[in-house]
């Protein structure tokens, strides 16, 4: 090149000319400049194919990448395919050679409505990428979803000509989601009857105890005064077999509801839940009631939290037996939990017993003794547990009881 541009100069200068220091030295720096371009041509051409083979490596690599997880499909504006990928066709059950041409309806399911696929192609063919879940039929007829991106291909004058797809398999993840709804739907169902069969059960059996509570009164004023006392001791038994009776009922209908149905959340003052609690127990004089200075105001469903309370005092109250009974209720925050404690001075649970007790119609005296339907603290088990809570006993013999329990928001 640059002997081409030596021969111009020479054609129109003179001889003299040519042997001036100044055309010499330029002639000189031109042969410097071509030898330094043909030095940087080549550098740039081994640049460029060194280039183009990394990128065709990092395209086959992405390829196959794509091939190994996904689904790819290209259609033309009408939804002919033109090409498909190893993997639809794997997943699809038809061949290349049988998808190519056909259209892409020959995979659809039945299972989505007009509707959803008028506006699927009113988004393609407007330009815009769509992307959402869609069942489709193998060859076998078979169904699967999948989870695609149709990208539209725009040609020169503006307008989609061909449509891409990328698109993943998530059969097993929306069988699991249609399995749990169902499930879900089931048990509302399920629950449902649950609710109408505690109220039947309960109509039924509380009629009958009203009759028996009656006529038990109704016969001790037929037969007057003049009875034995041990005839009177029957008809108090009687009587409470009947109250027991009752409260049995209502705690199962208790126990049957326990955190199933949803109260409002509201702001809890607990301290002064707590008060309100204790007011409504009308707890002996001769107890001492300690409420711990720092409790939380709550976000949370407040009659849940009162079942729990309430049942815990109660039965603080109920089995202790102490000369100077107590009864405490702290509060304790760790690790963003709240954690509360109702503590007496009671006779203590024996170890072997920490589990029974939360057994639904278990007690650990006889219900002649200390009058008791066995529900309670299954109640307060069972809601806690409901809201991702924990309960548990801390006792001995003879040293009182601790019942704790961690309420999560």
């Amino acid at each position: 090149m640059h002997r081409l541009l030596k021969r111009q100069i020479t054609r129109y200068l003179e001889v003299k000319h040519l042997e001036d220091e100044k055309i010499k030295n330029f002639l000189l720096q031109v042969e410097v400049a071509y030898q330094n371009f043909e030095q940087d041509h080549l550098q740039l051409e081994r640049t460029l194919e060194l280039s183009s083979k990394e990128s065709f490596r990092e395209l086959t690599n992405l390829k196959n990448a794509i091939n190994s997880a996904a689904m790819v499909v290209v259609t033309d504006h009408k939804g002919n395919i033109l090409f498909v990928n190893d993997n639809f066709e794997n997943i699809c059950g038809w061949s290349k050679s049988e998808l190519i041409g056909n259209n892409h309806r020959i995979l659809n399911s039945g299972y989505h409505p007009l509707e959803f696929f008028k506006t699927l192609w009113e988004t393609i063919t407007s330009g815009k990428t769509w992307k959402g879940e869609i069942k489709n039929k193998t060859k076998d007829g078979n169904f699967y979803w999948i989870n695609a991106t149709i990208v539209p291909l725009i040609n020169e004058v503006g307008i989609p000509n061909q449509y891409i797809s990328i698109q993943y398999d998530i059969t097993e993840v929306k069988n699991a989601e249609i399995a749990v709804r169902e499930y879900a739907s089931d048990l509302e169902k399920k629950n449902k009857e649950l609710d109408q069969f505690a109220y039947v059960v309960s109509h039924d059996l509380k009629a009958p105890l009203r009759a028996i509570n009656n006529l038990s009164e109704w016969i001790g004023e037929d037969i007057g005064k003049d009875v034995s006392n041990e005839v009177k001791n029957h008809f108090m038994l009687l009587r409470g077999r009947v109250k027991r009776m009752d409260a049995l009922i209502n705690g199962i209908l208790d126990y049957s509801r326990a955190g199933r149905i949803k109260a409002k959340v509201e702001s809890v003052n607990v301290r002064e839940l707590i008060n309100e609690i204790i007011e409504s127990l009308a707890i002996p004089s001769h107890f001492q009631i300690k409420i711990d200075t720092e409790f939380p105001v709550l976000k949370t469903e407040k009659i849940a939290l009162e079942q729990v309370f309430s049942n815990l005092i109660s039965n603080a109250i109920k089995y202790n037996n102490a000369p100077e009974p107590i009864i405490e209720l702290l509060y304790h925050c760790f690790n963003d939990q709240h954690r509360f404690c109702v503590r007496d001075n009671g006779p203590g649970i024996d170890r072997e017993f920490f589990d029974k007790i939360f057994l639904i119609f278990q007690t650990l005296q006889a219900r002649d003794k200390v009058e008791s339907t066995g529900v309670g603290l299954a109640i307060v088990k069972k809601i806690i547990e409901e809201k991702g809570g924990k309960v548990w006993v801390e006792s001995e013999k003879g040293q009182g009881t601790s019942f704790y329990f961690t309420w999560h928001l």
